[in-house]
């Protein structure tokens, strides 16, 4: 399971792990689908990019290594912190991939089937991805990737007749009340993050490319879904529980009969690979801060399972979830966790250059 890949490779799986959130709306959820989406977008992404300045100046002056591996060959102590904090916050991401992907598979393709069937099936699925390892995965997130452009054409194409262009109105808020929750709703949701700051040393060449790539892929998929629900259904959008997978049902085409069923294949994957790459960056945790090599891959595998069976706790407990979102929807814990572990990094760096 060890090995590299290519910052294109990861860069795919990081955009289509964004844009899988955005695909799977989890009920209740709220989210602004008027002008105000846009706004939103453009101001979480950038909030996201700001956040990665620090760790890419981290990247940069340790020759490629994550910040990660520089402060776990600096200090015991911080490295174990760091271990901890990074493994919980992408325990909680992975948990709630799972919800996200079995309130989807349930809402549509698994609708009259028994939640243990989307388990074992996508538990199968799960498992074999990390075990082929990081190279494998990617290759498989960039062939998915390709698969979501073409359906985003697709619709794009079907829907031509409906689009309505009069439904924009210039107005970058339509309540300025909600904008900052809504904007830091939407950074919050960049896991992304975590997942880089752990894999950018498994990068060959230069891992930094990746981050500009991805964000600016994610960015502009988000906008054109946003465009499209927004000419299409106008301000019903708000009402429909899975805007995306509406589009796709209502964008109905001889060709394909209905693109609704290559549109749940393409979600389901993507959630398979945001579980994986969450798995292969808690690898990483495993063997740079807590020195188990030998350990790390049986812990992917079996954070994989974990994670994947735990996200049943959220439906039985729902509060349990709301508890836990509501701290992460802040986007305090991502952002915090974006400054510190660069810092430490860069002043581990520095203590190393000095010989202290």
């Amino acid at each position: 399971m060890n090995g590299k890949t290519g910052y294109g490779g990861l860069a795919a799986a990081l955009a289509l792990s964004r844009i899988f959130t955005e695909a799977t709306a989890l009920p209740g959820e709220s989210v602004e689908y008027g002008m105000q989406r846009f706004t939103v977008t453009v101001m979480s992404f950038l909030i996201a990019g700001a956040a990665y300045i620090p760790l890419l100046i981290a990247v940069k002056r340790s020759g490629g290594s994550s910040p990660v591996s520089v402060i776990a060959g600096r200090s015991k102590l911080l490295s174990g912190f760091i271990g901890v904090l990074v493994s919980v916050m992408l325990l909680f991401c992975a948990m709630e991939t799972g919800l996200r992907s079995h309130y989807y598979a349930s809402s549509t393709v698994f609708d009259s089937a028994p939640s243990l069937y989307f388990y074992v099936f996508t538990g199968a699925a799960l498992l074999f991805a990390v075990h082929k390892g990081l190279e494998a995965s990617s290759r498989t997130a960039v062939i998915v990737s390709a698969g979501l452009v073409l359906l985003m054409l697709l619709i794009s194409a079907a829907l031509l007749p409906v689009i309505r262009l009069n439904r924009l109105y210039p107005s970058l808020t339509d309540d300025p009340g909600t904008l900052y929750a809504q904007t830091s709703r939407e950074f919050s949701l960049n896991c992304e993050l975590l997942i880089f700051m752990a894999l950018c040393g498994r990068v060959n060449g230069r891992s930094c490319r990746t981050v500009p790539l991805y964000l600016g892929v994610s960015c502009l998929a988000l906008m054109i879904m946003t465009f499209l629900y927004f000419t299409v259904f106008g301000r019903l959008t708000p009402l429909l529980s899975l805007p995306f997978y509406t589009l796709s049902s209502v964008s109905d085409i001889t060709l394909l009969h209905r693109i609704n069923g290559i549109d749940a294949m393409i979600w389901v994957m993507a959630g398979i690979l945001r579980l994986a790459f969450a798995a292969f960056a808690f690898r990483e945790i495993v063997r740079e801060c807590f020195t188990r090599g030998k350990a790390a891959d049986v812990a992917a595998l079996v954070f994989a399972a974990v994670s994947l069976g735990s996200a049943e706790l959220f439906t039985v407990y729902p509060e349990l979830y709301s508890i836990s979102s509501r701290m992460m929807s802040s986007g305090m814990p991502l952002l915090l966790t974006a400054v510190i572990i660069p810092s430490l990094a860069l002043a581990c760096g520095a203590g190393k250059e000095k010989g202290t």
